[in-house]
């Protein structure tokens, strides 16, 4: 049967930003909200999918992050990826629809824990939160919402290198579970380190999350290349 497709701009429709609390900025207070519980059977397949191309695929796929975000040369290797109409050995006979950044941040992260991150742990992510810059604030939204791609992957790039355990531990969660948002909720805390003065972020947790998979399997590739 076809997977069900992945409708994230349903699924975030209610999101909104966290009340402010005095003393703390709004986000180094809550996680990100919740994803409906409806959600969690289509993340877990999809994990599955970008896991198997991250590993039995990797050959085929690997040329993929020497591609720009955005061009059209990784359209080109996304359809390679997915089998186009008639899928591969990792989507069998079911599809997904998804955007192009989540299907690549998907796979930067899955080749990130298979690559990296079982090989260690960076420091765990500091428990204080970040100072914040003048006049600067991060806003959990609804999907088409965000700020754009380039910001965010900027911010993601950042938090990938100033803020390596914290961005490794949102990597190591299950998409959509408590778990994610605890890590998400620990990650934010620190977001004051990434952000200047006077600028206003916003993003929400499903589509910032394959941001900094491919922000932090580029850094981790940098230091050491993934062989």
């Amino acid at each position: 049967m076809p997977l069900s497709n992945l409708v994230i701009s349903a699924a975030l429709a209610a999101a909104g930003p966290a009340a402010q609390t005095p003393g703390l900025p709004a986000w180094a207070v809550k996680p990100p909200p919740k994803l409906p519980a409806e959600m969690h059977l289509t993340l877990e397949r999809f994990r599955y999918f970008v896991d198997c191309v991250a590993t039995s695929e990797w050959g085929d796929s690997k040329a993929l992050f020497d591609t720009p975000i955005g061009s059209a040369a990784e359209s080109a290797m996304l359809n390679k990826i997915t089998g186009g109409v008639n899928g591969s050995t990792c989507t069998y006979a079911w599809q997904m629809r998804m955007t192009s950044m989540i299907l690549r941040g998907g796979i930067a992260e899955a080749r990130y824990r298979y690559a990296y991150a079982r090989k260690g742990a960076p420091p765990a992510v500091p428990a204080e939160p970040a100072p914040v810059a003048a006049g600067a604030s991060f806003t959990w939204v609804a999907f088409n919402k965000e700020s754009t791609p380039q910001r965010l992957y900027a911010f993601a790039n950042c938090l990938a290198e100033r803020e390596t355990g914290g961005v490794h531990a949102v990597l190591t969660t299950r998409w959509g579970s408590k778990e994610e948002r605890v890590a998400y909720q620990g990650l934010s805390r620190r977001f004051g380190t990434c952000l200047a003065p006077g600028q206003t972020l916003r993003a929400n947790s499903l589509t910032l999350r394959p941001w900094l998979g491919e922000a932090l399997y580029q850094y981790s590739r940098r230091l050491k290349p993934d062989a």
